[in-house]
């Protein structure tokens, strides 16, 4: 089994791993929810769409045309109303999953570092969307989208997911708007896309998700933070260093500074939550300290974004 392969990989010097191979297990009770609006291919996948196809299961009818298949037919209907009828009803189908994950430079704070969150998150999400036969591919980005992980479908390819995921590494700048946008430009039939990033870029999220409208884009934002980020253990005077660009701001933090700063954080998080709810996308704050099954699933069970 595959899953022996994953878990024996781990040396003294490495990381441990992502997660283990039961929580592997009971992830795949779980699923993406996916909306029917979503265009995707009705052959292997589980979303239920709003086109709707000739099956024995039917939920209306449709006059018989020239080339339906006679199982489709309703006799009944024939035998009270002698016209032939094709009953129609939902299918499921498959869609395309682009989960693009923030490999810039701000990612490599914190304890643990965000990416090491956000490298767990991609990896249940990703697991997920082969599990149940969507076409998968991941993206890290900084300035621009770099090399990528898929198309991929099928569980099959879950081991070189969690490698590829284990290797990006945080090195770049942020231009998020640009990479999305360019991205966009690249696949015109759309998806599901998830954002897993710590929002910490100069541009809005309004110009980023305009990119991305509904109802070709299903967008989730994942927004990573770290708790310290909210409650500064600092004090007195210091000097802070931009993790990006390398730029220093000398400062003196004070009581009135700090609550000055709090109030910040709280309306920058309002506005990402409002123009997410403007241009139809779901945000989801995320801490990085929370434990991936115990509290992270759950709180993407109680936003429907799992199932």
């Amino acid at each position: 089994m595959w899953f022996k392969n994953i878990f024996s990989r781990k040396t003294s010097t490495a990381e441990p791993p992502l997660f283990d191979e039961a929580f592997l297990r009971r992830l795949e009770r779980l699923s993406l929810q996916a909306q029917r609006t979503l265009r995707g291919r009705p052959a292997s996948g589980e979303h239920l769409s709003r086109n709707q196809l000739p099956a024995t299961i039917f939920s209306e009818h449709r006059p018989y045309a020239e080339g339906d298949d006679y199982r489709y037919v309703d006799w009944n209907a024939y035998a009270h109303q002698e016209e032939f009828f094709v009953r129609l009803g939902e299918i499921e189908q498959n869609v395309n999953i682009h989960i693009l994950l923030d490999a810039s430079r701000s990612m490599d704070w914190g304890a643990p570092p965000k990416m090491r969150s956000a490298r767990q998150l991609v990896a249940a999400i990703g697991y997920l969307a082969l599990a149940h036969h969507d076409r998968l591919r991941v993206i890290p980005f900084g300035t621009t989208a770099q090399a990528s992980f898929g198309p991929a479908q099928g569980k099959a390819r879950a081991l070189e997911l969690l490698r590829f995921i284990e290797g990006v590494q945080p090195e770049q700048t942020t231009a998020l708007a640009a990479a999305l946008d360019a991205y966009a430009r690249q696949h015109p039939h759309g998806g599901l896309l998830v954002l897993c990033s710590d929002l910490l870029t100069p541009e809005t999220l309004e110009h980023v998700l305009s990119a991305l409208p509904p109802p070709r884009w299903q967008v989730l934002v994942l927004h990573l933070l770290d708790p310290r980020e909210f409650t500064p253990d600092l004090s007195g005077p210091l000097e802070l260093e931009d993790a990006e660009t390398s730029q220093r701001l000398s400062l003196t933090l004070d009581a009135a500074t700090l609550a000055a700063y709090r109030q910040q954080v709280r309306s920058w998080q309002e506005r990402l939550a409002a123009t997410c709810a403007r241009r139809g996308a779901t945000y989801a704050q995320i801490l990085t300290s929370w434990p991936l099954e115990r509290q992270i699933v759950p709180y993407l069970r109680a936003r429907q974004i799992l199932q």
